[in-house]
């Protein structure tokens, strides 16, 4: 290992993913602005706490919203975390439209 991949070992998983986020595809190499915004972090799809790994395969670049909304949802591909980002998001606009902006949905 190399003393760059010892500084950023999940270098290989941002590059893998494009420096985009897995789940909604927030692309942070637009530019600065949209990388800070992201704060990008490595997930597991499946989480390690029901039974998930570090293999690359079970790893993705999520943005910090998608990490929040998919949580440790149990989850066994790509697919299942973005439906459960999906659903959760879709659950907080509504919560959104109603309390915040006073609108029936």
């Amino acid at each position: 290992m190399t003393k760059e991949e010892e500084t950023y070992p999940n270098q290989r998983i941002y590059e893998r993913d494009n420096f985009t986020c897995r789940y909604c595809g927030w692309d942070g190499r637009k530019d600065f602005k949209n990388w800070i915004i992201a704060i990008f972090s490595i997930d597991h799809i499946k989480p390690k706490s029901l039974g998930g790994n570090d293999d690359d395969s079970n790893l993705a670049l999520v943005c910090h919203s998608c990490n929040l909304y998919k949580r440790n949802f149990d989850c066994n591909s790509i697919d299942d975390a973005i439906k459960v980002v999906n659903e959760r998001k879709a659950i907080a606009e509504k919560w959104y439209h109603k309390h915040v902006l006073k609108l029936d949905s």
